[in-house]
């Protein structure tokens, strides 16, 4: 059983007792893991970090599972894993409320100034003590909240943003006919219809085929002038080059991204340049977070516990628990 980067072991302790050796992997790579431990695994837990495609599910000549753990599964080859046998499932339930708190908190952080005042002040005590510093600065009672992907996270998010008087909309064309009227919020038929509508946005969306690049050029054209755009996602939902281009014109008032395509992102794209140069024109505009929307220590130790609970469920249970791709399976 091969647990890997960051794991540690009393939340897995928990879920599987002394049912499991675990051979821990410090990893970004699956090269940095030796084929011989691939072999021997019978299960995996995989962290975001490591990309684990066909050539790696063949190495898993004994694995049943590759249990993720976290929501997302788009850096493992779902479909390849199950061609070789292998159940890959993920922890779509573990306390989201992390994500959708910072989701907001990004986008309050931006509307009310709260960074630019902070560095100004820590940076000349005298000279930054002045409350019209922020480039943008907004009433946030009656913001236009717009939410892509209205699922658990995005649920959690519109709650929130309507606790503070903003009023919420969003796109999501895989809720069932009327979710919008017993959630009381306004529903758009495009995604376009939505970016036209809002004052803010927070992406809460898988990344799949569908929604690879979503946030691109002609997005940033169909948004409201001035929109603030807060990624607590994927970071291939957003083109990078997109996202600069619109910065740089305006279009886009400001965001805060916790996710990359690349992490940590490439620090010579002309955007990140501009941002770690704290160049003038982008100025309290971007915040960036290293992925660390879902974490807290509460958090990291659920969702250990829950990705070592789908194994257990396997091998003790019999159950196969949080599937996301389809057999035919090996047998335990």
């Amino acid at each position: 059983m091969t647990p890997s980067s960051r794991a540690n072991r009393p939340a897995e302790r928990e879920a599987l007792g002394d049912l499991a050796n675990f051979d821990l992997h410090y990893a970004r790579t699956p090269a940095e893991v030796p084929d011989e431990a691939w072999a021997a695994a019978d299960a995996v837990m995989l962290w975001h970090v490591m990309d684990l495609g066909a050539a790696e599910a063949a190495k898993l000549e004994n694995c049943r599972i590759i249990s993720r753990i976290g929501i997302g599964y788009d850096r493992i080859d779902a479909p390849a894993c199950g061609a070789a046998g292998i159940q890959v499932s993920n922890v779509p339930a573990y306390d989201m409320s992390d994500v959708a708190t910072t989701a907001v908190t990004l986008a309050l952080n931006l509307l009310r100034g709260v960074v630019t005042y902070n560095d100004r002040v820590r940076t000349d005590i005298t000279g930054g003590w002045s409350w019209d510093g922020p480039p943008i600065l907004r009433r946030v009672r009656g913001q236009k909240f717009g939410i892509v992907g209205c699922g658990r996270i995005g649920t959690m998010a519109a709650l929130r943003a309507r606790a503070f008087g903003m009023e919420v909309g969003y796109f999501d064309p895989y809720l069932p006919v009327g979710h919008d009227i017993t959630m009381e919020m306004q529903r758009f038929p495009s995604l376009e219809a939505l970016l036209g509508w809002a004052d803010v946005v927070t992406l809460h969306t898988p990344l799949n085929e569908e929604t690879w690049g979503l946030i691109d050029s002609g997005a940033v054209a169909a948004m409201k002038p001035g929109m603030i755009l807060v990624n607590a996602a994927r970071g291939g939902l957003v083109d990078t080059d997109a996202l600069h281009e619109g910065l740089k014109s305006g279009r886009i008032a400001g965001c805060g991204i916790d996710a990359f395509t690349l992490e940590p992102p490439d620090p010579a794209h002309p955007l990140l340049k501009a941002y770690n140069g704290r160049e003038d024109w982008l100025d309290g505009r971007m915040i960036v977070i290293p992925h660390a929307t879902w974490y807290s220590p509460e958090t990291f130790n659920d969702i250990r516990r829950e990705a070592a609970e789908n194994i257990r469920a396997l091998f003790v249970d019999g159950v196969r628990r949080n599937v996301v791709n389809e057999g035919p399976f090996r047998e335990v």
